[in-house]
């Protein structure tokens, strides 16, 4: 009856080979932003933090201390922040034309004013 109880060898390589196969694909699923867009730029995280800060302290007076305007905000500027990424590189960040801008904001607006387009 001991052996019943026992798991045999042939198993725990199946389940160790189904582990590392589930890790791989967890891994590339949400580290691989180029698999996403082949056009996306990596900046360093330091830029992104720049860039955010300063695009939230542009509207900061419009949100005062409401809450959810400030949730908002941060939502509106990482998604500005995606789409600048997307097109140009952390030194190629002074290309960004007004017209761009103005089509950036509408989508990232659009995102806010529908959260299931939202990514987290």
């Amino acid at each position: 009856m001991k052996e019943k109880n026992t798991p045999k060898k042939e198993r725990l390589w199946i389940y160790l080979i189904a582990g590392i196969i589930a890790a791989v694909i967890i891994f590339v699923y949400f580290n691989d932003k180029n698999a996403e867009d082949p056009h996306f730029h990596e900046w360093s995280a330091e830029m992104d933090s720049v860039f955010v800060k300063n695009c939230y302290g542009k509207y900061k007076p419009q949100v005062k201390d409401d809450m959810s305007k400030q949730e908002n905000m941060k939502t509106f500027c990482k998604c500005m922040l995606e789409k600048i990424k997307t097109k140009y590189s952390e030194k190629e960040m002074n290309r960004v034309t007004n017209q761009e801008i103005q089509a950036w904001d509408a989508e990232c607006r659009e995102k806010m004013l529908n959260p299931n387009n939202i990514s987290k």
